[in-house]
């Protein structure tokens, strides 16, 4: 492989990682790993602390050279394919998934790494509205109180509840004050979801 990092595609790195060469991983790394990080911090510190944000970067990367074998550029960029494995790493990690994260499922030929998670059910309205609603449901996620928020983005994030322990020892609170602010802040987006059935697109603006 050239020494020039900069004149490999994507593709050619996806390829040399399929075929066991560490160099593929290395320009991979060097291309793209601080985009992968920055993502999880920016999606994920509200629900992840420090060292487990470590643990889904460095499962994403582990996931990445493991299955580099199933990238398919028609599907999407190199850079897209990392950002799902690593989404998937740090939902795992929140929704304490451990026996769909160690399941060894290299040798199943239907796994896709960058796929949907097993079971992943869609719990928010955010992710059911019409686009042209789901901008102003954003908008009254962001307009809860602090705790409340927290908990919405990280169920968001996670793809359903997010661990009440974790989030607890996150906000220094307890689990039946994380219960509280979730059940309260589900029945503010339920309302606002209600008008925004009976106003037009934009209202909130």
């Amino acid at each position: 492989m050239a020494n020039d990092g900069s004149k490999v595609t994507d593709s050619n790195i996806a390829l040399t990682m399929a075929m066991g060469d560490q160099e593929g991983l290395r320009l991979l790394l060097e291309r793209y790993g601080g985009r992968i990080r920055a993502f999880l911090v920016k999606y994920y510190s509200g629900s992840l602390q420090e060292g487990e944000l470590n643990e889904a970067f460095n499962t994403a990367i582990y996931n990445v050279w493991r299955f580099a074998d199933r990238y398919e550029e028609s599907k999407g960029s190199l850079p897209s394919w990392c950002i799902r494995i690593a989404q998937n790493s740090a939902r795992s990690i929140i929704r304490r998934e451990a026996g769909y994260r160690l399941k060894n499922l290299e040798y199943d030929a239907m796994y896709d790494p960058a796929g949907d998670p097993p079971g992943d059910e869609v719990v928010e309205a955010a992710e059911q509205a019409d686009d042209r609603r789901v901008e102003d449901l954003y908008k009254a996620v962001e307009a809860l109180p602090a705790l409340q928020k927290a908990i919405i983005k990280a169920d968001l994030a996670a793809g359903g509840p997010a661990d009440a322990e974790r989030l607890a020892e996150i906000h220094g609170t307890t689990k039946n004050s994380i219960y509280v602010s979730r059940s309260k802040a589900r029945e503010t987006l339920k309302r606002q979801a209600e008008q925004f059935s009976r106003q037009p697109a934009g209202w909130m603006r």
